[in-house]
């Protein structure tokens, strides 16, 4: 139930490279969010990428990340077959 499986990560550079060659993007005030549909895979899978820059606290860092996969969890239903890619831009708010 409040898992976040490996099938559901996207884990090596090659899932990352498939994103960022021809991504589709969405930007946030805080985010940008890189998706690419990925017909090969029937499930949507989940990238972070939260830079030190940003976040100097490790503590802080893991709050972001465990807010996006517990979105990511909620909604991967209608997310089906997607490759995202999250990126923060800025400091959290």
């Amino acid at each position: 139930m409040f898992e976040f499986p490996r099938v559901c990560r996207l884990v090596s550079k090659q899932d990352f490279q498939f994103v960022f060659a021809k991504p589709y993007k969405f930007a946030h005030q805080c985010f940008l969010v890189l998706y690419r549909p990925n017909p090969a895979i029937p499930r949507a899978r989940l990238g972070l990428m939260i830079a030190k820059h940003h976040l100097k606290r490790a503590v802080d860092r893991n709050e972001v990340k465990r807010a996006i996969r517990e979105s990511f969890r909620q909604h991967k239903e209608t997310l089906k077959g997607l490759d995202i890619i999250v990126l923060m831009r800025r400091q959290w708010l």
